[in-house]
């Protein structure tokens, strides 16, 4: 008995040390960030559980594996804790023979051999409980480096996908997909190793040894395992949709609240508050109703699922008293059964809720599937991949090029366009007719729907996206600022710029005149899309942010929009002087910015209607003054 209780004590330390061990080990392989490679395996069928799953745990392979083994050991463990009852009921009270595996105990006392049981019921017990404390130890960091490596795998996507498209998801409606979208699908993977794995083999194995012990017994009692297949089905059937409205309500909440915080000035300025705070009320009422009706459709069949249970061991008491009474099954041995039996709800109910976690993660691998199938900007078949030159203005030609953000609704429709090399260019035209959109297509922010575009005799399709993003800069109509310093955000245009360079470049677009005068200098922070800056200063930080970057093409926006005839003046000149020998698209109305245009191109309703000099333009310039002032001095009169 001494021998016994020194050999349990020594598994149970090595036990021990064995499981933090491995823990230490493990964490130390967890702890490294996954390579940015990893999540390139994830866009395959991302609309399948399989392939994605396994693009998801083959960077951790190792952990999850692992984890699967121990798994499988708490269910063994499970699975012999029942025995060391039978042993001291049927051998050392029942006085039964022991079988030849466990005859060595038959030189002990029933105490002694309680005594074993007991100690080897411990063992079990320590070492279920280390196999699962490391299991959950497992399946939680590889959960976690799961949600990681999916969340990059959907920027990555996200950034290479064209931004027209990206375009139709709200602001809120791709983080809540980024966010509680992603953690929920690693929770569902890991959910069914942790869960699925362990609780089938418990199940099998149960199945098997309560069939070895007594097969007229388990049959009765398995009797009740097709209703909960049964009651699984019809759960699942209602799940999976309302988990999805349940969902795409989440999603339009997120959106909302991302879309009111971020016009907080407007709301202020029309008096809307009370009516922004009832529509936000009417849009979370139908959040949380979706989200209620998504629980019940799982939750009503809770009484079916708690009730099965309670018929299935009234069953088998009835049935085990008469194999016992029988003699076809020891006392020992119904006392094991029926620890199976109570032990059987906890697989049962596991594997139900499981199915109904598997729904819910259906509806989010749907909805981030949703974003990793958003075409790409790929070169286009059969282009030729040529590489501009960049030491000078490239020559820009469009032919017959298209597009529409609608079908059947053209922003360009057949424009055709010859610019030479190293000429400054103003788009002019009335709203709508196809400005902006010309210089996104040039930028490669979208692709036309038919025609083509050549920068220096090469389809732009056909260039590699990184060479072309060195060849052209485009300063939008929305200055793109990101949270951070002035200096930050002009360093931006360029990966490790000096802070020379950046100086440089702020002093041409005239940032230096206001930056200058500033307590923190290019160190003082814009804000949240350089809300802390006026809307004159914006654009020309984002105007120095484009010359930083020193390209043989110059996209402009109406980059003069908001500053006043003075620095509007100073900026046109350093333009002209920094941009010789440049290709530059200026899109603009003012008076200043055509005269010290090479060329003036015309728009209407997507197409380009005329082209010259400035001097041609100046007749229409002095028309549209003389009807400007009219209006103004007729609306003098009336007031």
């Amino acid at each position: 008995m001494t021998v016994a209780a020194i050999i349990a004590a020594g598994v149970c330390i090595l036990s021990l040390a064995m499981g933090f061990s491995t823990r230490r080990l493990v964490s130390r392989q967890l702890a490294a960030d996954p390579k940015p490679a990893d999540s390139v395996r994830v866009t395959a069928a991302p609309d399948r559980w399989v392939p994605l799953a396994r693009g998801l745990l083959l960077p951790d392979r190792c952990a999850a594996s692992l984890a699967i083994w121990l798994a499988f050991l708490d269910a063994a463990v499970a699975l012999a804790a029942p025995w060391p009852l039978k042993v001291v009921v049927d051998y050392a009270l029942g006085r039964h023979p022991f079988p030849a595996a466990l005859g060595w105990l038959g030189q002990f006392t029933p105490i002694e051999v309680a005594v074993v049981a007991g100690a080897a019921g411990l063992l079990m017990l320590l070492t279920g409980a280390v196999a699962g404390y490391l299991v959950t130890f497992l399946t939680t960091a590889v959960s976690e480096r799961m949600t990681i490596r999916l969340r990059a795998a959907i920027v990555a996507h996200v950034l290479s996908a064209q931004p027209r498209s990206i375009a139709a998801f709200s602001l809120g409606e791709l983080t809540s997909r980024l966010g509680g979208d992603a953690v929920r699908v690693s929770s569902t993977i890991t959910a069914v190793v942790d869960t699925l794995v362990p609780d089938v083999a418990l199940l099998s194995g149960m199945t098997a040894i309560t069939a070895i012990l007594d097969w007229r017994l388990t049959l009765v009692a398995g009797g009740v395992i097709p209703l909960y297949a049964l009651t699984a089905r019809f759960r699942n059937a209602g799940v999976r949709d309302a988990q999805q409205r349940a969902r795409t309500c989440s999603g339009e909440l997120t959106a909302f609240a991302t879309d009111l915080l971020a016009r907080l000035p407007a709301v202020h300025v029309f008096d809307r508050a009370r009516d922004e705070a009832s529509r936000y009320q009417q849009v979370s009422s139908r959040a949380a109703r979706a989200e209620v009706a998504a629980v019940n459709a799982g939750a009503r069949f809770a009484p079916v699922t708690e009730t099965l249970p309670g018929l299935c061991l009234a069953t088998a008491l009835v049935a085990g008293t008469v194999e016992v009474t029988s003699g076809r099954l020891t006392l020992g041995g119904f006392l094991v059964f029926l620890a199976y039996l109570s032990s059987l709800t906890g697989p049962i109910r596991s594997l139900t809720r499981l199915s109904g976690t598997i729904a819910r993660g259906s509806a989010s691998r749907d909805r981030i599937a949703e974003l990793l199938r958003l075409p790409p900007l790929r070169p286009a078949p059969g282009a030729r991949r040529a590489a501009p030159r960049q030491d000078h203005g490239l020559a820009i030609s469009l032919d017959r090029v298209s597009y529409a953000h609608r079908p059947g609704h053209h922003v360009l429709d057949s424009a055709t366009l010859d610019i030479p090399a190293g000429t400054l260019v103003c788009l002019t035209g009335p709203s709508g007719c196809g400005k902006s959109t010309l210089l996104s297509l040039l930028a490669r922010l979208a692709d036309p729907q038919s025609g083509s575009i050549s920068v220096d005799g090469c389809d732009i399709s056909g260039i590699p996206l990184s060479r072309l993003r060195a060849l052209i800069s485009l300063v939008p109509q929305d200055p793109w600022l990101h949270t951070g310093t002035i200096a930050q955000n002009i360093g931006y245009g360029r990966q490790g710029a000096t802070p020379a360079q950046i100086h440089a470049a702020a002093v041409h677009a005239g940032v230096d005149a206001f930056a200058s005068s500033l307590p923190a200098g290019y160190d003082t922070p814009v804000g949240e899309h350089g809300r802390q800056l006026s809307g004159g200063q914006q654009r020309r930080v984002a105007v120095a942010r484009a010359l930083l970057r020193d390209t043989p093409v110059l996209l402009l926006d109406e980059p003069t929009t908001g500053l006043d005839p003075a620095t509007e003046a100073r900026l046109i000149t350093d333009l002209l002087a920094v941009t010789r020998g440049k290709t530059v698209l200026l899109v603009s109305h003012q008076p200043a910015c055509i005269d010290a245009a090479d060329r003036v191109v015309h728009l209407v309703a997507g197409h380009v209607t005329e082209t010259g000099s400035p001097a041609a333009f100046q007749p229409a310039r002095n028309r549209l003054s003389v009807s400007v002032l009219a209006k103004t001095g007729s609306a003098s009169g009336s007031r």
